[in-house]
């Protein structure tokens, strides 16, 4: 399929979040529905916006939703206006312990992967600082380097995916997006420039090591930041098919949950192995899946649900990180049998 481009309109462009789960916010705003970064595996086209709206983009063009995911962007140029309307007569304002009231650009699309999704994302953070809500920017794009005269904010937080520094994979994985190392440079200059930073080491590939992961924070903590989410990739699903169609052969090793599951936890490991020997366990936040249930100990998980970060916001008093690592590990369930586990 050619790619497909235009606009779109969208009545409420702030809608509350589930995302307050992984400690990421309350409330979000897309700038558009599609994305043209490709990353084959990305979550978004499984989820209930986009199969409640096949047929509206079929109509647009649009054959496969799902499958033609990175085919497709439709812009709502309307979000700033009809954001500010919104607020001006809001009178009630959700903040949850661990979504902060916090408002994130964006769940369903990258907010500055090109020029018109920009230009939209810049006046939609506008209206949201002038209303004095906390933001919180995630996204692969580069072009948010053009906008650190808003994004200098302690009301702010620029975060950019990062799951790894290898540019050749990324072409693979996510074949439209910047590369790994062109979104470090733009990271180091935001940080220069006085960015309040966040980098999501997410989604890992299933080959990564404890040295890749040791390596890569060390590079990551060049740049100071105040969080670091992590996650593995999940391939189980339309991703997953995706995946595959890539050419992306390591996929098929991940698509049956026992063998995710054993994957998912043999990271985690790694990764807070990586964080205890270069002293950065603090600033890791582990994004546990629910579909770990039965694999992974119950307080385990409880634990990472619906935690708060340790980001301090404008008004908020630092918080005080436990030091023990009691939650840090992913125990085993031992209810049940460990073959899963390779």
């Amino acid at each position: 399929m050619a790619t497909i481009k235009g606009t779109e309109s969208i009545v409420n462009p702030l809608q509350k979040s589930a995302l307050n789960k992984k400690g990421l916010c309350d409330y979000v705003v897309n700038v558009a529905s599609g994305c043209l970064h490709g990353c084959s595996f990305c979550y978004v086209p499984s989820t209930p916006v986009i199969r409640a709206n096949q047929a509206k983009l079929k109509e647009k063009g649009v054959s496969d939703p799902q499958m033609d995911w990175g085919k497709y962007l439709f812009v709502r140029e309307e979000v700033p206006e009809k954001l500010q309307a919104i607020l001006s007569r809001k009178r009630t304002w959700e903040s949850t312990p661990s979504g902060k009231g916090v408002v994130m650009l964006c769940s369903g699309t990258d907010p500055y992967q090109n020029p018109q999704t920009a230009k939209v994302t810049r006046k939609a953070i506008q209206v949201l600082l002038k209303n004095e809500k906390r933001v919180r920017v995630l996204t692969r794009g580069l072009s948010w380097t053009k906008d650190l005269d808003i994004l200098v904010n302690p009301n702010l937080t620029l975060g950019v995916s990062l799951p790894h520094m290898n540019d050749e994979l990324s072409r693979k994985i996510e074949p439209n997006a910047p590369l790994p190392s062109e979104r470090y440079k733009a990271l180091q200059e935001g940080f220069k420039a006085g960015c309040r930073i966040y980098v999501a080491i997410a989604p890992t590939p299933p080959f990564l090591e404890i040295d890749d992961f040791k390596r890569h924070l060390e590079k990551v903590l060049l740049i100071n930041p105040e969080v670091i989410f992590w996650e593995p990739i999940n391939a189980r699903g339309t991703n997953g098919k995706r995946m595959l169609a890539a050419g992306l052969d390591f996929a098929q090793s991940i698509t049956d949950k026992d063998s995710w599951a054993g994957y998912f936890i043999q990271q985690w490991e790694m990764l807070v192995e990586a964080a205890q020997n270069i002293g950065c366990e603090k600033l890791v936040h582990i994004w546990a899946d629910r579909e770990l249930e039965g694999y992974i100990d119950a307080s385990i998980l409880h634990h990472w649900w619906y935690r708060p970060t340790i980001e301090v916001w404008k008004g908020e008093t630092p918080a005080e990180v436990p030091t023990a690592s009691e939650h840090l590990h992913p125990r085993i369930d031992q209810s049940i049998k460990l073959s899963f586990i390779a």
